[in-house]
């Protein structure tokens, strides 16, 4: 994958991010879900500093953090979609 691609794929979390604060519902947790795991797997091109070091080739790098935000903004759209339903 080019870094193209990620850039294209890390703008789509942010929208799916964005439309989750503006108009939280079902569609966009589960849209913000799906790009924020898709990015873990395809962030290689620009990836950042490795922050920490499982072996030689795995680790957590700067913008897995870009993934834990969305799925966790994405936890909380799914508690106000809950509360609104109740």
């Amino acid at each position: 994958m080019d870094p193209f691609h990620a850039l294209v794929l890390l703008n789509a979390v942010f929208a799916c991010a964005a439309w989750s604060l503006a108009k939280p519902s079902w569609a966009a947790a589960i849209a913000l879900i799906t790009t924020s795991i898709l990015w873990l797997f395809f962030n290689h091109p620009i990836e950042g500093k490795v922050l920490y070091s499982i072996d030689y080739e795995t680790g957590l790098t700067e913008s897995d953090f870009v993934s834990a935000a969305g799925l966790l903004l994405a936890g909380v759209t799914v508690i106000r979609c809950r509360r609104v339903g109740s």
